[in-house]
């Protein structure tokens, strides 16, 4: 858990200095900001025929990835993707930022990075109305993309979640730890 924390530091400190710089101030301890279950293991995977494996991986934080194989490419990404649970309540105003370590394991024919369609925090039951999102992109190596966002309003523990959009080519990718860090926590 330290080596994830150390990397969520460093990308803290470069995208939301002054949040950031408060929020430590008010809690030393990032780990207790961790407010969903960040572990491969504990992500929901849907549109897939199989359940995808956990593979091993030393050079990710953690050691370990979801691998997510995408057989096509799709006008509706949302068709494969992943959930991460959240655990905690969330009060309106709340400084939000999704970290997610990734990289493609096999390319998009030609390409030389793949695409995550949506990094969204959102409602975890319909009308799955988004908080905030984002996207990327990501290559071969392992990299920690991040998406911040404000929380619209209060939420109860379970009311959202974390949630990524995968089917934008036939692609394969990793997916290792997702946290969601409540700044102001």
């Amino acid at each position: 858990m330290k080596s994830w924390l150390c990397m969520v530091v460093l990308c803290l400190s470069a995208v939301a200095p002054p949040a950031f710089a408060q929020a430590q101030q008010q809690q030393p301890d990032i780990s207790k900001q961790i407010i969903n279950a960040p572990t491969p293991e504990t992500f929901n995977v849907y549109g897939l025929s199989a359940k995808p494996a956990v593979v091993k991986d030393k050079n990710v934080q953690g050691g370990r990835a979801l691998r997510v194989p995408i057989a096509s490419a799709s006008d509706q990404p949302w068709g494969v993707g992943l959930i991460s649970s959240i655990n905690q309540p969330v009060k309106k105003g709340d400084k939000l930022v999704v970290a997610v370590w990734a990289r493609a394991e096999k390319l998009p024919e030609g390409a030389t990075t793949a695409r995550i369609a949506t990094i969204q925090v959102g409602l975890a039951k319909e009308p799955y109305t988004t908080v905030f999102k984002g996207e990327a992109e990501v290559g071969s190596e392992w990299k920690m993309v991040h998406v911040v966002g404000v929380a619209d309003r209060d939420y109860a523990a379970g009311d959202i979640s974390v949630s990524l959009h995968l089917a934008t080519a036939k692609q394969v990718l990793d997916i290792g730890p997702i946290l969601l860090l409540d700044l102001n926590k």
